[in-house]
């Protein structure tokens, strides 16, 4: 299967247009995240407690991407790191000095696990190797914090990460949510970083230590659960909910997996998938839970939660909405340097670091590189559109070098419209398909992309549509209807990434999740998405994922 995944990723990097693994390595940018994990299994009781250590079943194996040994993702950071300069010199020759820029990123010991892991995250679009896992001593303890009231008893804590050791490229938000239970004291919902400044800002909120009660990882990936265990050791009085199917790679550990898990002793409990066996069902918040298997023994599982007082409907990876603006956390530093450097169409452009607009463009640059992986209106060199030599030549020219990386900047975007574009057709993996002359726009690709789907204004993330809860349509649409149903008073969203309180309502979050089931959407909207439903196909047809098939889902209590 690593083969495998690995000729998936080798595929994608030779087939022009699709070179989603180089794309990441060598444009600096991370995919979105993406919720897979694997475990094969089954629920146990909603208040079944257990011990860290003791695995949650072992009638069956289970492998899963998210739940990577952390010495082997810190590794895996490294390696990633390295393919940015390995891809440079193969493409100038350069074969034995590429061969020593690979092997110094990595010690001989857990090389290949590393390469492994590594090499799966990037075909199988799991979530990237991220700062936390890179080890204590390369973290910023001093990454900022925007911490924002949503309403009564209702707060947001914004981070965000990317790829360790580029300190310029594209960054992701992410977001913890702390819910104010009727009966008193709160629920966080992944946890973030606990860095000063955010436990500071808890107190700033008056959230004393005895005030959380519940500590709610929503979901499988990475990103959402690392920080479980610190808040636990700080808040030792809180209980701690897993999703069922976590930390299950390569083996069932239970909740407890050596560096990124709970120690062994810690008492955790599984979210059930009825809600009313859930301690807080009478307190103020009410959960919805879907687990689909997309993949062989790898899985989507996201709990979903509605904050009553508030009429907020909380979410991990199953909505995305997009401003034109930036959020805040992206304005700060170390994250503002990575929208500058992404505000360029070209090496050569000129721009006014200081304007509002400059900023604006960066952003939504990099986040349509996020969603749409290799957007139509993008030439790279990681895609072989352009050559590392003439992309030298314009890094030895570019007049800001003080953006990043002496210049270099292997991006070139086409800005509006070209006359002769076909803004419906799809670009093929096959060579040429992306024409240079005859490019859409990226301004246009991004009001397609922010406009979200069905006129809600949001929309599932690409990667977890296409690759994830598409796997089974019945389920995702029974799930949707679900929501919709249980929880009419809908007023606003809070999603764990990007744009946040996002206004909605349960008629929204329904047509949103259900468009899943429908298809990509308008032949613009489909032909933005071409590298993602290629990548997807390929996978499809090599067995990598399953075909969509009605019963890979759950969401009805058991």
């Amino acid at each position: 299967r690593a083969r495998a995944r690995a000729r998936a990723r080798a595929h994608a990097h030779g087939s022009g247009g699709e070179a989603m693994a180089g794309l990441v390595a060598e444009a600096f940018v991370v995919a979105p995240p993406v919720s897979a994990a694997a475990a094969g299994h089954a629920a146990v009781g909603p208040r079944t407690s257990l011990r860290a250590g003791q695995a949650l079943d072992t009638q069956q194996p289970s492998v899963g991407l998210s739940g990577s040994l952390g010495t082997a993702a810190g590794a895996g950071a490294a390696l990633v790191t390295a393919a940015t300069a390995s891809a440079a010199l193969r493409q100038l020759g350069r074969r034995r000095l590429r061969r020593k820029v690979l092997r110094s990123a990595l010690p001989e010991a857990g090389r290949r696990e590393a390469i492994v892991g590594a090499g799966a995250a990037l075909a199988l679009g799991s979530p990237p190797v991220l700062e936390a896992l890179a080890g204590e001593a390369a973290a910023n303890e001093g990454a900022p914090t925007v911490a924002r009231s949503a309403g009564e008893g209702l707060y947001m804590f914004d981070q965000a990460y990317g790829i360790p050791g580029l300190g310029v490229g594209a960054n992701i938000p992410i977001r913890m949510t702390v819910m104010l239970l009727d009966s008193g004291g709160y629920l966080v919902y992944n946890p973030c970083k606990p860095t000063p400044e955010c436990l500071q800002q808890l107190v700033d909120f008056g959230i004393g230590g005895s005030d959380i009660r519940y500590i709610v990882l929503g979901t499988i990936a990475i990103e959402h659960k690392y920080y479980g265990p610190k808040w636990k050791q700080l808040f030792p009085s809180a209980e701690v909910w897993i999703s069922p199917r976590t930390f299950s790679w390569p083996v069932d550990f239970g909740a407890y997996l050596p560096v990124i898990g709970f120690p062994p002793g810690t008492e955790v409990f599984k979210v059930p998938k009825d809600a009313t066996q859930a301690p807080w069902y009478n307190d103020g918040v009410d959960h919805l839970q879907i687990t689909v298997d997309y993949a062989p023994r790898t899985v989507f599982e996201e709990t979903v939660m509605y904050h009553k007082k508030t009429g907020t409907f909380v979410c991990t990876d199953m909505l995305i909405g997009l401003s034109d603006e930036p959020p805040e956390i992206l304005t700060r530093s170390p994250y503002l340097e990575g929208l500058l450097w992404f505000s360029r169409n070209n090496a050569e452009d000129v721009v006014d670091t200081g304007a509002a607009s400059t900023i604006r463009d960066g952003y939504q640059r990099s986040t349509l590189l996020l969603n749409n992986i290799n957007p139509r209106s993008l030439l790279s060199v990681a895609a072989g559109d352009l050559t590392v030599p003439d992309q030298l030549g314009m890094a030895f020219n570019a007049p800001q070098k003080q953006l990043g990386y002496f210049g270099w900047y292997p991006c070139n975007w086409q800005d509006v419209d070209s006359p002769c574009v076909r803004l419906d057709e799809r670009v093929t993996p096959a060579k040429g398909s992306k024409a240079a002359e005859c490019r859409p726009g990226w301004r246009g690709e991004w009001e397609r992309l922010a406009a979200g789907v069905e006129g809600t204004g949001f929309q599932v993330p690409s990667f977890v549509a296409e690759l994830q809860l598409s796997r089974d349509p019945e389920a995702t649409t029974g799930f949707a209807e679900a929501i919709a149903a249980r929880w009419p008073g809908i007023k606003q969203a809070i999603p764990s990434h990007f744009t946040a309180p996002l206004p909605a309502t349960a008629d929204n979050v329904r047509k949103a999740i259900s468009h899943v089931a429908k298809g990509s959407g308008p032949a613009a909207r489909t032909a933005d998405l071409s590298a993602i439903l290629n990548f997807r196909d390929y996978l499809e047809e090599n067995d990598l994922i399953y075909k969509p098939q009605a019963g890979r889902g759950q969401w009805k209590p058991v």
